[in-house]
């Protein structure tokens, strides 16, 4: 079962809201995330957080809804976020899309990168995506699908990545040493139609950008 979580970060495009709830089963909104859904007047089936950030008339508009609200205190030790992320899992997603997870704020970046690795932990395919951008975390060998002078870029997301090959790409690599901070690796780019990303150890994150 996909879900699809959307946050309060930079609101996803019309087009890239829909298109993902196209093949999506629930949609979970966290706090804010709600405005960009009330000005598309998509229903979400749950609205969690602790409702610091939404919108009156938004919150308002769900209420009158079959939408299932739930309120957490503003002292919590979880973002608004991970108590969506919490709530797919305990529906039993499978793949969990998370938009409106960038943004101004890095920090907030960096914790929902972290709701990536949860992901990971679970064996559920996780995906953090804007409307350039979509980020995934991978700990085994991959082929990746894309199109001729289509920009990837990889990043250790752990101390070492071991015997990192990339095949198929505008940058060949051999059997390298990814540390974390190496930035070898960024901003490569499709040769044909596949790239295959080939390593023994480690965890990577898979960054896959345009302009």
């Amino acid at each position: 079962m996909k879900a699809v979580i959307v946050s309060g970060g930079a609101a996803p495009s019309d087009n890239l809201l829909k298109e993902e709830l196209k093949s999506s089963q629930i949609l979970i909104c966290a706090d804010s995330g709600g405005n960009c859904l009330y000005k598309n007047k998509i229903v979400p089936e749950y609205l969690l957080g602790d409702f610091d950030s939404i919108d009156a008339k938004s919150l308002d508009f769900f209420r009158n809804t079959d939408c299932k609200i739930e309120k957490y205190p503003v002292n919590k030790n979880f973002t608004d976020t991970e108590i969506a992320f919490n709530k797919a899992v305990e529906l039993k997603a499978d793949e969990i899309v998370f938009l409106g997870s960038t943004g101004n704020r890095i920090d907030h970046l960096f914790g929902n990168i972290g709701m990536l690795k949860k992901c990971l932990n679970r064996n559920i395919k996780g995906y953090i995506k804007d409307d350039n951008n979509s980020i995934e975390i991978i700990n085994k060998s991959t082929t990746i699908d894309g199109h001729k002078g289509e920009t990837f870029s990889l990043y250790a997301y752990c101390d070492s990545v071991k015997g990192l090959s990339i095949i198929g790409a505008k940058y060949k690599l051999d059997e390298y040493d990814l540390i974390l901070g190496d930035s070898r690796t960024v901003s490569n780019e499709f040769l044909d139609n596949e790239v295959n990303i080939v390593f023994k150890s480690g965890i990577v994150l898979l960054f896959r950008s345009r302009d």
